[in-house]
């Protein structure tokens, strides 16, 4: 069973102050730190696994500049054979255009698959959108949201997939096909900074991106802004009575007690 897993490098930015620049036509990320995108780790961690089970290999491959090479050394040492870089010079916020260029990459470069896995999003654009693109237009079965893999056969795996309400829908899809991997399918496994040093010894491709189709963009950024900022809080003073009356007066008039 052969898998490519497609791994992003992304902005950590949940603990970082974003500042806009260029009269709202870009972020300053210089002085961000970056990271794998965490719903990639699941699928490494899956892909891995179901190699162990049913025999195979397990291929990384991310697209975006040199300094992605880091979320492919991560890959290799959760277990990965070998990873590919497909390095381009600008920014694809696009979800089409990387579709185009995941379906013309593994195409022109006739590199052999049974399974592609993806993240369910990326964190930085949450598009959730460039696995079912890739698999339209490489005309290959799909499923999304992927929380379970129960049975990996030569043609065929069965899947569980999370539906809203709490329900799950366990499915048959035909090989070759993509996945979409949710988080919690399973514990990605702990990485240590040895095993990516020695991760950086073992091949990994580099693909300029130039040499592969990307597709007419269909979504176009026009600009950045900042959320409106809402009122801040009301401070209630005077004697613990009146402070009490006053809040219970608010509540009321905003419909939490009668």
């Amino acid at each position: 069973m052969n898998i490519l897993v497609f791994t992003k490098r992304v902005a950590a930015t949940q603990e970082e102050e974003l500042r806009i620049t260029g009269e709202g036509q870009a972020v300053d990320l210089s002085k961000v730190p970056f990271k794998v995108n965490d719903w990639d780790n699941y699928s490494v961690e899956e892909a891995v696994r179901i190699v162990d089970k049913a025999g195979g290999s397990v291929t990384a491959i991310s697209i975006g500049d040199a300094e992605s090479d880091e979320v492919l050394r991560r890959a290799i040492a959760m277990g990965a054979k070998d990873g590919f870089l497909v390095e381009t010079g600008d920014v694809l916020n696009d979800p089409f255009a990387r579709g185009e260029l995941i379906r013309s990459f593994i195409d022109k470069e006739k590199i052999p698959f049974d399974i592609i896995l993806t993240g369910v999003q990326s964190e930085d654009d949450q598009f959730g959108a460039v696995g079912g693109i890739a698999a339209a237009l490489m005309g290959l079965p799909y499923a999304s949201m992927v929380i379970g893999i129960d049975a990996v056969e030569a043609d065929h795996v069965v899947i569980r997939r999370e539906l809203e309400g709490g329900l799950q829908e366990k499915v048959k899809v035909t090989v070759p096909c993509v996945l979409s991997i949710q988080s919690g399918i399973n514990e990605p496994r702990y990485v240590s900074i040895m095993g990516i040093r020695k991760a950086s010894k073992v091949e990994r491709k580099v693909f300029k991106a130039d040499g592969y189709e990307k597709g007419s963009p269909k979504i176009e950024l026009t600009k950045w802004v900042y959320p409106e900022k809402k009122g801040g809080a009301t401070m209630l003073d005077g004697e613990l009575a009146d402070v009490c009356g006053q809040l219970l007066g608010i509540l009321k008039e905003k419909g939490v007690c009668q």
